[in-house]
This record gives C-alpha cells, sequence and structure tokens, in this order.
C-alpha cells in the first residue's frame, strides 16, 4: 500500500509540473504573440495598434489612481506610439501605389547602375563582384553588404521595394537610426524620373535575375551570415566581428544550437519580426517570404539537431524500458519481503 501511496505521489507532482508549472513558466518567458505573418504591412499595422491597445489601458489606469504625473507619462506615450501607428500607415500605403506589375527589367538594369547600387553590391548575375572583400566592406559600412543577385529569391516583391524605398523603415531599425546616426544604407530618392516607376523597374530587374532555387544552406548565408555564424558547419559572419558589435551594439551570437534551447515557432516569429518578440533589439527584421523562412529553419534543425526524430522515437523506447523494469523490480521486491515475513 505504501508503494502505491509513494507511486500516485510521484505521479500527481509529475503532472503539475508538467502541465502547470512548465506552461506558466514557458508562457513567462515567452509570451504569446501573434504568429508570424508574411504580410508586412499587416504586421506592422496590427503590432503597432496592439501596443497603441496597451498604452490606453495604462491611460485608464493612470486615470483611476489620479496621480498626474502618472497620466501626463501615459498620454505621452499614447501620442507616441500613436505617431508610430500612422507613420506605418504611411509607408506601407506608399508602397502599395506602387504598381510593381508595370516594372521593365530592363530599365531596372539601367537604374541598378545609375542608383549606384553596386558601388556597395556584388552582382553576380550580371557579373560583377562585390567591389570590396567583406573584411574591407565591413570597416567601412559596419555590415558588408550583400551580393543581390539572389535578393528577389529571398524577399516578395513588396518588401523588396520597401527595403529600396526606405530600408530603415522595412527592416525596423528606426528605434536605432535616424538623423544623428544615419542607417548604413541610404533610402532611394530616385534617379531623375518617377520615383515609383524607377522601384518597380528595379524590382522587375532583381526578379529576373534570381535564381529558380537555393539550398537551405545557401538562404541561410545570405540572410544570416552577414552576422551571424554557424560553426557546427563551417560558417562563419562575413566582415569583423568588432564592427558588427559595434554597429548593433552586441555581438551576434553562433546560431549552431539556437534549434535546441528554442522552439521552432519561436524561431519563425523572432525571424519574421524581431520587435515582436524582444522589442528594442537591434537585430532587423530578415524580411524572408515564407519559402525562404522555412529554409533557414530547415538548415538550423539540419546543422543543431538532425537527430531530433530519431531521439524522440528512442525516447519511447527508453520510456517503455523503464516502464518494464519498474515492473519487474516491484514483482522481485515483493516476492523478498513475502518470504521475509
Amino acid at each position: 500500500m505504501k508503494q502505491l501511496v509513494s507511486f500516485i505521489v510521484v505521479v500527481v507532482v509529475t503532472a503539475v509540473t508538467y502541465w502547470g508549472v512548465e506552461p506558466l513558466a514557458h508562457s513567462v518567458m515567452n509570451p504569446h504573440v501573434a504568429p508570424a505573418n508574411f504580410n508586412f504591412a499587416e504586421e506592422d499595422y496590427e503590432q503597432a495598434m496592439a501596443g497603441l491597445s496597451a498604452f490606453q489601458v495604462k491611460i485608464d489606469e493612470a486615470t483611476k489612481s489620479g496621480e498626474e504625473a502618472a497620466i501626463t507619462k501615459a498620454k505621452k506615450d499614447y501620442e507616441y506610439a500613436d505617431a508610430i501607428v500612422q507613420e506605418n500607415i504611411r509607408f506601407w500605403d506608399e508602397i502599395k501605389a506602387i504598381d510593381l506589375a508595370k516594372g521593365d527589367a530592363a530599365k531596372g538594369a539601367e537604374l541598378i547602375q545609375m542608383a549606384g547600387c553596386t558601388g556597395c553590391h556584388g552582382l553576380k548575375a550580371a557579373g560583377m563582384e562585390n567591389p570590396n572583400d567583406y573584411k574591407t566592406a565591413a570597416s567601412g559600412m559596419s555590415v558588408a553588404p550583400s551580393d543581390i543577385s539572389n535578393i528577389a529569391y529571398l524577399y516578395d516583391e513588396k518588401f523588396l521595394a520597401a527595403l529600396i524605398k526606405d530600408p530603415a523603415r522595412a527592416l525596423k531599425v528606426t528605434h536605432k537610426f535616424g538623423d544623428e546616426r544615419p542607417f548604413e544604407m541610404p533610402a532611394f530618392f530616385g534617379a531623375g524620373g518617377n520615383l515609383n516607376e524607377e522601384i518597380a523597374h528595379i524590382v522587375a530587374y532583381l526578379k529576373s535575375i534570381a535564381p529558380k532555387e537555393m539550398s537551405n544552406k545557401e538562404v541561410f548565408e545570405s540572410a544570416c551570415a552577414r552576422c551571424h555564424d554557424m560553426k557546427y558547419d563551417n560558417v562563419f559572419a562575413a566582415g569583423n566581428k568588432q564592427e558588427i558589435k559595434a554597429y548593433l551594439g552586441i555581438t551576434p551570437p553562433d546560431l549552431s544550437m539556437y534549434i535546441r534551447s528554442r522552439s521552432i515557432e519561436y524561431l519563425h516569429n523572432f525571424i519574421n519580426d524581431p520587435q515582436k518578440m524582444l522589442n528594442g533589439t537591434s537585430m532587423p527584421r530578415v524580411g524572408l517570404n515564407e519559402q525562404a523562412q522555412n529554409q533557414v529553419v530547415a538548415y538550423m534543425q539540419s546543422v543543431g539537431d538532425s537527430k531530433k526524430e530519431e531521439r524522440e522515437s528512442l525516447g519511447l523506447w527508453i520510456m517503455g524500458y523503464f516502464l518494464i523494469l519498474g515492473i519487474l523490480v516491484i514483482l522481485w521486491k515483493n516476492k523478498v519481503w513475502r518470504n521475509l515475513h
């Protein structure tokens, strides 16, 4: 009877820990957020509105408290959040106004040269290597500019247009960069013609030269390896780590084992919008389309947790082994004690 009571106590404690404490701790460490949204206009609007709602709650709480200082601060925070909402709406309305269907790839090829894109970026598809090696480029621009031959494989056309028009806003790093500290990649102000038409032409050209397929590793290297290492697969960040740290304020971590310390859902949400998961972080929004993001996560899993399926299937066999062993031990113990009594 004592053994049965002990067994029940163990089961109850385990159940409370598994279904009560662990989910509570998880919810505190990883607050629920809306799932990854690849419609970035919609994503930015919804996040800004959520922030606005949170500040409205603070105004209500401050009003109930009757403290003038708290009320004033809450209203000021609300006004700041409202300004962000209006900026996001205005920016994405501008992107929506660009008729990407009328882009002319031939004109885009000329504009790429006229706009000076290849002064920093490589364009291997057109036979142009990066003008500087990564370390030299990083010394001048903190993060080495990428080769843009495959950029239209990684991003959808609307995000690409947003990235050309205003990189800091598209990447959601305006909280880190501004007039006093300009973002390294400048906005495109046009080459003398209609700005929206020129952006459409450049996007059309980038789409025309983009590869049809890329391996998971190639996508990771293009999207993540200008800052992050993947040491377990001998992938190292392009450029100078000290320069990157000075640029971002923190050394980007090696991602070899991140798949073990973060859930798949967390990684998708974080890559899709780091600010949603870690407000104020220096990491820019990666902006990948859904297919490219899936490839990045798949690559991280192949490097950091390649034995996951084997490990999980083995776990069931081990649990079965200990269950049978436990039954045999109980039977053996009862037999021994029966003779002693």
